[in-house]
């Protein structure tokens, strides 16, 4: 199938095909939504989507539906420049960031998981005391998300609260 630097349309839309009942309709979403992204960049968005975005989305829009509990969505987006760049904000790229570890010298270089580059100097202390509010008060500091705005953290060296980021992208998998 290649790898992320090999990609062509071809593995974009194999991907798509194993994962969604309408692949075409996918990969055009995906494409319309990233006009300047590589095969590489658009496969493992689809991949990702596949394997974790759309249950997410699925199970915060159920969650929501309970109004006796709130619901908080965030994506993490800074990017790590680990494997000359391609590793960018993957899934599970929070962790050393909420457990406040991203001093651990393993984490680093070229091959580590936060990469070659120091990450915004306050975006380690800011994301792991945002995790401990939200386990003691059950509030992370923004607003709840719901089946209307979707409201969403968008975390990356500024953090900026967006209405369903990616909103067309859900939509697809639906």
């Amino acid at each position: 199938m290649g790898n992320y630097s090999t990609s062509t349309a071809a593995d974009v839309h194999a991907a798509a095909a194993r994962s969604h009942p309408n692949p075409a309709r996918l990969v055009e979403t995906y494409r319309k939504a990233r006009p300047k992204a590589s095969f590489g960049e658009l496969r493992s968005a689809i991949m990702g989507d596949a394997a974790f975005g759309a249950g997410s989305w699925a199970l915060a829009s159920a969650h929501a539906a309970h109004p006796q509990s709130e619901t908080f969505g965030y994506e993490f987006a800074w990017r790590s420049h680990a494997l000359t760049g391609e590793l960018g904000a993957t899934h599970a790229m929070e962790l050393p960031f909420v457990f406040g570890v991203t001093h651990l010298p393993q984490l680093h270089g070229p091959n580590g998981l936060l990469g070659p580059d120091k990450p915004p100097a306050n975006l380690a202390a800011r994301v792991h005391e945002t995790w401990v509010r939200f386990a003691r008060t059950g509030n992370p500091g923004w607003d709840p998300y719901d089946s209307e705005r979707r409201a969403t953290m968008h975390i990356d060296a500024q953090w900026t609260q967006v209405d369903d980021p990616r909103g067309q992208e859900r939509q697809a998998w639906n």
